[in-house]
């Protein structure tokens, strides 16, 4: 990344060859010493991909989706399951019959607790790695088209939670943290003059200790205020960066179908899967598929555009249709 590191080692004497590990804690990192290899998020991904353990299992094929799946409600990493294609024997006819390989992943939790016979309050959380994989393609495609065709509207609503949402008012910011900072060194002035005229016997003790209180508590208000207001621009600046990175990686990825490990680990943040609910007689699961730089980003829905001229006509044909079977009752 450009960076310097020092101190990483250490030696008892001089005369000592032997190396000693410092921790991580006494290391002095110098930002942008050099010219660096790799941009910070890919070095930030290549720790996320490296903090992840991922065994082999008997069929050899890799798990990209391991260490990114997540309890919605333990909120811990889901274990991936797979199973090789084999013959089973159906008890019920007594012929064999061919089960299709599986891969999925449930929450270790609940699969902890059943082992060992223990009760807990998480459930199994299952979902298929094809589901999975289907899901955060979608949400990958969607998004980076959305951002592409509308990135001005893309950028508004990344911002929609901030509390500075125009340039107007990042550009008003900055002239009032200015304004701040000269009026607190002004008041630095002040106090320094009065003090100076307080020990020449110019100001009584009284009044130095009125306006001495005058100009502390006018610095502290500025001073606070002034690091709220540069907190609210950061978060501002910080929105466009997200949002220009994203937007190189939607540009970078204009037509894919398939879900490749590079793409998961550079768009993928994090996948929270909660339970699924079968209390209409249908499986239903909610997903939320977290991105890098924008987060959980929810595209607006598209107004329905309603045809005025074809509705009069479906309804002409209703009652076009009622009269005929009000005829053929009376017949």
């Amino acid at each position: 990344m450009g960076h310097t590191v020092n101190f990483r080692t250490t030696k008892e004497s001089y005369k000592d060859k032997r190396l000693t590990r410092n921790p991580k804690e006494s290391w002095v990192i110098f930002e942008n010493t050099h010219e660096a290899i790799v941009e910070q998020g890919m070095w930030e991904t290549a720790q996320r991909c490296q903090s992840v353990k991922r065994r082999t299992d008997a069929t050899g094929e890799p798990t990209p989706l391991t260490g990114l799946l997540y309890c919605a409600d333990c909120g811990k990493r889901l274990y991936n399951h797979r199973r090789r294609a084999q013959k089973k024997l159906d008890k019920r006819t007594g012929r064999y019959y061919n089960q299709s390989a599986q891969s999925m992943y449930t929450c270790p939790t609940y699969g902890n607790s059943v082992s060992r016979g223990e009760d807990t309050d998480c459930t199994i959380h299952y979902i298929s790695t094809k589901t999975a994989n289907n899901l955060i393609l979608e949400a990958i495609r969607r998004t980076t088209a959305f951002a592409r065709d509308n990135e001005v509207e893309f950028i508004r609503i990344l911002r929609e939670a901030t509390e500075i949402k125009q340039a107007a008012t990042a550009k008003s910011h900055k002239r009032q943290i200015a304004k701040n900072e000269k009026r607190i060194t002004e008041l630095d002035a002040l106090f320094r003059k009065t003090y100076e005229d307080y020990a020449a016997g110019v100001l009584i003790q009284k009044r130095f200790e009125q306006l001495s209180q005058d100009y502390e508590a006018e610095q502290t208000e500025l001073e606070v205020r002034t690091e709220e207001i540069k907190s609210e621009l950061a978060q501002f600046e910080g929105d466009t960066i997200r949002a220009d990175k994203f937007m190189e990686l939607a540009r970078r990825y204009t037509d894919f179908t398939e879900l490749t490990p590079a793409m998961l680990h550079e768009f993928v943040d994090r996948v929270i899967v909660f339970e699924a609910d079968r209390s209409n007689g249908v499986r239903e699961q909610i997903v939320d598929v977290y991105l890098n730089y924008i987060g959980k980003f929810e595209i607006p829905s598209e107004p329905e555009i309603i045809d005025v001229e074809a509705e009069e006509q479906r309804a002409q044909w209703r009652e076009y249709k009622r009269q005929e079977r009000a005829k053929k009752k009376t017949a």
